[in-house]
């Protein structure tokens, strides 16, 4: 059961991150365009590609932890299976304390920026949208973390 939720996650953040980069490179070759070819500059393309970018980068980072893939240190690679299993729990605890305060100090940095309802520079779009992606990656992550610890821990999937 839980397979299938990780797995229809892991495709919805695949997708939002398919979707950013591939505006990013459309956005980008339209600026190149419109720049040389045209004499003109598209004035909201900077914020956008920054916003895509960022979307891209969380999103990207939470598939990666989905799959395991996130973070690699070979350092301890032969240990017998008790450390091997100990490392991994701090490995899990350590990424979850600091994802915690990830979600937490953004959540407040974007419910502070929904308040005072400040845009970006062009675009009419509040910056607590950018910043939204740094709690809600985060939240994925966490999910992928506590489903490591509980396989890790219990020996199931």
């Amino acid at each position: 059961m839980f397979e299938k939720i990780d797995d229809s996650i892991t495709k919805f953040l695949e997708f939002i991150m398919i979707l950013c980069l591939s505006l990013t490179v459309i956005v980008t070759f339209l600026q190149v365009l419109f720049r040389y070819f045209i004499q003109i500059s598209i004035p909201w393309s900077q914020e956008f590609l920054m916003i895509c970018f960022v979307y891209s980068v969380f999103s990207g980072a939470a598939v990666l932890v989905s799959k395991n893939e996130h973070l690699v240190v070979d350092l301890f690679e032969k240990l017998p299976k008790k450390y091997d299993v100990l490392f991994r729990v701090i490995e899990c605890l350590v990424a979850l304390f600091v994802l915690s305060i990830l979600v937490i100090y953004g959540s407040i940095l974007v419910n502070q920026n929904l308040v005072s309802g400040q845009t970006l520079g062009l675009l009419p779009i509040q910056r607590a949208y950018l910043y939204m992606a740094v709690p809600l990656s985060s939240l994925f992550m966490i999910y992928f973390y506590v489903r490591r610890l509980y396989k890790v821990c219990f020996g199931y999937s």
